[in-house]
């Protein structure tokens, strides 16, 4: 028996409360893309654990599946496609959740996407990953209680449009933090302004929310922006400006220029994310990026998508 695992990525547009005088903190926004994707298939061995082709982050990730699921059976991961490692697109909490969902559903485990989530240490600060895994589709999550551990509460999930196409600029050479890193950032970013997390309440609400629903992309994108470069002053500390670097602040800049509905960094970057009205836009801002980034980076079309990661036997 086989089991075929495919997630989405993840876009994180943002936080919404770095000032937490309300007893939570955070409340991400997100949204579920459908490329890059992590694509495998799954099927029982009679030891020891297998990655092809041999990825040392995949065999880490399946051992750690194998070690909180108690299996005692071998298996093999039979990689189709991944995500890139540390730009910003939510690969270790896909892989994770995939790797683990997979064996579960392969070897009848039921347990629950967010069961698997805390048994994995994963979607304790931002709860976007896991919502997106499980249901797809843009997501505000509610935040955490300091000294907590959870997955923060799903506020809203909502089907974005999927004719906007969304075109991603990925620079080579830079990294996101994660890990202790990532840790220590957090830790170091002091209390944002309560005027912050206000303006950025309201703007979700009554803009960026709104923008989607009534499928207005310029509403949407004009929101987005905004929120962008206000979380960004909460992060210029620890990130060293508003985006991680110059490079992604340069293709945010060219998108914006080049006919982009709105802007930003995807997490700690450096992806860097472009909403558009047509494929034609699209294709423009494509291009420019592309010289932009010469050789100093990827580019690609891609759209959100409205449903979570694909298990099923096959």
């Amino acid at each position: 028996m086989k089991v075929y695992v495919k997630t989405p990525s993840r876009l994180h547009l943002g936080m919404i409360d770095l000032n937490g005088s309300l007893g939570r903190l955070y409340g991400s926004l997100g949204l579920s893309i459908s490329a890059p994707s992590f694509e495998a298939i799954i099927e029982l061995r009679p030891s020891g654990v297998m990655i092809e082709p041999y990825d040392a982050f995949l065999k880490e990730a399946a051992e750690k599946s194998k070690s909180v699921l108690s299996i005692d059976d071998g298996f093999a991961v039979n990689v189709m496609d991944k995500i890139p490692r540390h730009v910003g697109l939510g690969s270790g909490t896909q892989t994770l959740l995939g790797i683990a969902a997979g064996l579960a559903k392969l070897l009848d485990i039921e347990l629950s996407v967010e069961e698997l989530a805390i048994k994995l240490g994963r979607g304790t600060r931002s709860g976007i990953g896991t919502a997106v895994f499980k249901h797809g589709g843009f997501v505000v999550d509610g935040g955490i209680k300091p000294g907590k551990k959870q997955i923060p509460p799903v506020i809203t999930r909502i089907d974005f449009p999927e004719k906007w196409p969304i075109v991603l600029a990925i620079p080579s050479g830079v990294r996101g933090l994660s890990g202790e890193e990532e840790e220590e950032a957090f830790k170091n970013l002091g209390r944002q302004p309560e005027w912050i997390a206000d303006r950025i309440s309201r703007l979700v609400l009554m803009k960026l929310i709104p923008g989607i629903l009534e499928e207005n992309v310029w509403e949407f994108g004009d929101a987005l922006s905004e929120v962008q470069r206000l979380v960004g002053m909460c992060f210029s500390n620890v990130q060293g400006g508003i985006f991680s670097n110059e490079l992604t602040h340069l293709c945010i800049k060219t998108m914006l220029e080049n006919g982009a509905a709105g802007s930003g960094q995807s997490s700690w970057g450096p992806t860097a994310y472009g909403f558009t009205d047509s494929m034609k836009t699209a294709n423009r801002v494509a291009s420019a990026l592309r010289d932009v980034l010469a050789d100093k980076g990827i580019v690609l079309i891609t759209k959100a998508t409205n449903s979570g990661a694909i298990i099923r036997r096959i």
